[in-house]
């Protein structure tokens, strides 16, 4: 059968007790992962984080992963152009396209979540947009005009992480691929009109857009024992709402899982609050996955992509490539 959207998964890289067993166990989350059907793995950067993301390199982190796999898109989500030189992302990138069989797929946001991070690499941060386009056009006329065939091929595989309707537009006119984040308290009013941009912008009558959405989806026996699993790492996101004024005084943890815009509890409650989401199925053509939270095992982790792929993901249309194996 043909898959109605291709499922992948997206991960933070949450620091372990060691950075060997914050990478090795990575390895073994995107193995687990292939083996369930998952058809791409996304490699968030950090820069700076003082151990709350371990991936400041995610293309070297994927390197290694491609020694171990045979199928798996290879993805980072995001690359931070503004502070990289597109060139040499260029010429790695496309190393690792050809090392692991062309399965690379190249994630570009401005960095607008990383505010801390640009006087360290000397770039302002006001300026992030322009420089993101900029360099986007030198990175992809690297590819469209390199000698090696992996090159021009990856060309295809770039896509953009925006959140104005001018950025989703700039994908599309650009025929990349658009991703769609997790963090938005209502996905109707913040993501909906951007998918939209995107979707109505394209153009490409060669190619098809290549929507990605991310949400962050956690199984568990019920609601209330999901919500006891994620309390201790979702509480200061309270602090977060309310400096963005999405919400005011005590807040609980259903309160910050319900604007996170998590997904979590048994299977038919997963379902059901997917079925529901505004912005999801209708739109996109990647489905991608968080299940890891900060204090997430590997095999907490391991077992959440073992549910949505097996249990959650069947119920709309999709099919493991690995299913009776």
């Amino acid at each position: 059968m043909t898959n109605p959207f291709k499922l992948g998964f997206l991960t933070h890289v949450s620091a372990d007790a060691e950075p060997q067993i914050t990478y090795n166990n990575l390895i073994k989350l995107f193995v687990a992962a292939e083996k369930f059907g998952y058809e791409s793995g996304w490699i968030a950067q950090h820069h700076l984080s003082r151990g709350t993301g371990l991936s400041p390199s995610p293309l070297l982190l994927l390197s290694a992963i491609a020694a171990h796999t045979q199928h798996i898109h290879l993805a980072t989500g995001i690359t931070v152009l503004p502070f990289e030189d597109p060139i040499r992302l260029a010429e790695d990138a496309t190393v690792l396209n050809s090392l692991s069989n062309k399965r690379v797929q190249l994630g570009l946001g401005s960095g607008g979540a990383n505010v801390v991070s640009f006087p360290a690499f000397n770039v302002e941060y006001e300026k992030r947009s322009d420089i993101f386009n900029n360099k986007l056009n030198v990175l992809q006329n690297q590819f469209e005009n390199s000698s090696l065939p992996d090159a021009q091929i990856l060309r295809k595989k770039l896509w953009h992480s925006h959140s104005t309707p001018e950025g989703a537009v700039l994908a599309a006119h650009q025929s990349n691929g658009f991703l769609l984040g997790t963090a938005v308290h209502n996905p109707a009013t913040v993501q909906k009109p951007l998918a939209e941009a995107y979707l109505n912008t394209w153009d490409n009558k060669n190619e098809k857009p290549r929507l990605g959405i991310i949400r962050a989806v956690f199984p568990a026996t019920d609601r209330q024992t999901a919500q006891q699993e994620l309390a201790p790492d979702l509480k200061p996101f309270g602090d977060w709402l309310k400096r963005e004024k999405l919400a005011a005084g005590e807040i609980s943890v259903a309160d910050i899982i319900d604007k996170l815009n998590v997904h979590h509890g048994s299977v038919g409650d997963i379902t059901s609050s997917l079925q529901k989401d505004p912005c999801l199925f209708g739109y996109l053509t990647d489905f991608i996955v968080v299940v890891q939270s900060a204090s997430s095992t590997i095999d907490d982790a391991i077992k959440r992509l073992d549910i949505i792929a097996n249990e959650i993901a069947p119920k709309f249309g999709w099919q493991s490539r690995y299913s009776g194996q």
